[in-house]
């Protein structure tokens, strides 16, 4: 690519510059008409900002659909042709396809670091390449960092478990479940709705995306759009939902409320949206699409104390029948000059923050505090725990929202028939449903409890011939909905008790013909414990009192 002189690629300071940051895209085309317009705009800016030392520089970074080198190339070489043909001009390019470097001083004009998009003839359409897509469809992005200690992270269990997979055509963050991993999903969650609907808690659904105006409202569009995927309908903006709170104030706004009426809870097993940066994305932990066990208490204030350790006690049970342990509580605070983050209005926030200081203290909670860690509408209590490389993340989250009430006009009629404004926690009885399995597979390296497990049982046959007693073994436990899976290959026994093994079967049942002739079972847990001649009954009774113990 030697299009710039041995002189020039030895750098060279240049002032009072226009630079234009140039990104060539695949649609650029025609040339002529490209170009044409690309200078046209150029000289337009410059007018207006006084320049005649202008930059052309290559940046990539502004696009993630670029043109082919030589094609940018060729577009570079003509705008700066089509440029020094204006004598009143003096261009400059920096190198295409050299490892490049530049300090560059911005003076503080209207139009610096202006952004323009140009496109000829309407948008172009793109080729195609069927094959090259078929072969990243085949890409499978599972690899990682080693943890220490000889353990593994949850995306090596995802992938040797066949748990999920991380596609390079479907995207980082967006991790595609199997059966099983959907099966470890699908408990969590039913076991989450199932105990909050016995709590008093009324399950919602509502739309992942809406209208930039709900956000608005909220203080999502003002405080935390850059973190949302937003898109154009038509003349609206929308955006993908990072949190459900906007659309339960809406279900509770739909009618006028009673002070009887309260504590609502609006509780959902929400789709949520995050545009987390790619280097931050890991395995189940960190995602762009995730799913939240979440809820929303609306209560009079008298009664925030009472359902904040309500909250609490939900979340202890949980982490009790999950097995979750080896974490903390962090009370997160927020930075009065962090402006940009949250709401401004210091009085609710030292409030707030005393008020949930107050109640933690009262009872008796543990925790550390953290500064610039709150949502930004209000202070919140999380839970924390570490990884198996040591990196501290949140599992659960509780929040004491002041602002959100105000700015949704949330309102309620006391005993004296005067409005009120009531209180809202934000809170998760189980966190992101995605990194509660990240941490389960970290913490049993997979070896699952058995409600949990996504195969409870697998029947391994020693010959064809006990193919059907070894069926209608697998039917009666079905039956009694065991999760059971039947090994009738032609691999030896030793194979598939050690294929069982590596998946992390609680239970292997091998059946052959001593097994067969006297109506029983021989049963191998996952720790290697062999049992000969089990009734079938008796292991159905067993399984049902460990399942009611979990």
């Amino acid at each position: 690519m030697g299009v710039l002189s041995e002189e020039d690629k030895k750098g060279k300071k240049i002032e009072n510059a226009l630079a234009i940051m140039t990104a060539v895209e695949k649609h650029d085309s025609p040339i002529k008409e490209i170009v044409e317009k690309f200078v046209e705009e150029i000289k337009d800016i410059a007018k207006q900002v006084n320049a005649f030392n202008i930059v052309l520089y290559p940046y990539a970074h502004l696009s993630s659909e670029l043109a082919a080198p030589e094609h940018a190339i060729e577009v570079l070489n003509e705008a700066e042709k089509a440029l020094k043909k204006d004598k009143k001009f003096q261009v400059h390019r920096a190198p295409f396809g050299y490892y490049k470097e530049f300090e560059m001083k911005v003076k503080g004009h209207p139009l610096s670091e202006l952004s323009r998009e140009i496109r000829v003839g309407g948008i172009v359409e793109e080729e195609i390449d069927h094959k090259q897509l078929l072969k990243k469809m085949s890409k499978i992005k599972m690899s990682t960092q080693k943890p220490p200690k000889g353990l593994k992270s949850n995306i090596e269990l995802g992938r040797d478990l066949d748990l999920f997979i991380v596609s390079e055509i479907v995207g980082g963050g967006l991790p595609l479940l199997t059966p099983k991993g959907t099966t470890i999903k699908r408990e969590i969650e039913n076991f989450v709705v199932d105990e909050e609907l016995k709590r008093g808690y009324l399950h919602t659904a509502t739309p992942i995306m809406a209208k930039s105006d709900l956000y608005k409202v909220s203080g999502h569009w003002q405080h935390y759009k850059k973190d949302m995927f937003t898109l154009k309908v038509g003349n609206d903006d929308f955006a993908l939902r990072p949190m459900t709170c906007p659309f339960h104030f809406v279900l509770y706004k739909r009618k006028p409320r009673g002070y009887k009426e309260l504590p609502l809870k609006y509780a959902e097993i929400s789709s949520l949206f995050r545009n987390e940066k790619s280097g931050e994305l890991r395995g189940l932990t960190r995602l762009r699409q995730f799913t939240l066990a979440d809820a929303h208490i609306i209560c009079r204030p008298d009664q925030l104390e009472k359902e904040f350790e309500e909250v609490l006690d939900l979340i202890k049970f949980v982490m009790k029948k999950l097995e979750i342990k080896d974490t903390w509580y962090r009370f997160s605070k927020w930075d009065p000059k962090n402006k940009e983050k949250y709401i401004d209005n210091p009085p609710a926030w030292e409030n707030s923050q005393k008020v949930m200081k107050g109640i933690l203290d009262r009872l008796k909670i543990e925790y550390t505090e953290a500064d610039d860690e709150a949502a930004f509408y209000g202070p919140k209590l999380d839970l924390q725990y570490r990884d198996v490389y040591g990196k501290e993340d949140t599992l659960i989250t509780v929040q004491v929202d002041f602002a959100l009430p105000e700015r949704f006009g949330l309102t309620y009629k006391d005993k004296n028939n005067k409005e009120k404004m009531p209180m809202v926690i934000h809170r998760s009885s189980s966190g992101a449903t995605e990194r509660v399995m990240a941490y389960l597979l970290e913490k049993t390296q997979g070896n699952l409890p058995l409600w949990i497990s996504p195969v409870q049982v697998k029947i391994l046959t020693m010959a064809d011939k006990n193919t059907d007693y070894a069926g209608g073994v697998a039917a009666k436990l079905k039956e009694h909905k065991i999760r059971v899976e039947l090994d009738t290959s032609d691999e030896s026994i030793g194979k598939k008790v050690r294929d069982a093994q590596v998946e992390k079967v609680n239970y292997m049942i091998t059946i052959g013909d001593k097994e067969q002739e006297k109506n029983t079972l021989a049963v191998r847990d996952r720790i290697g414990k062999v049992e000969f001649g089990i009734i079938l009954d008796d292991f159905v009774s067993r399984l049902k009192k460990e399942l009611e113990g979990d």
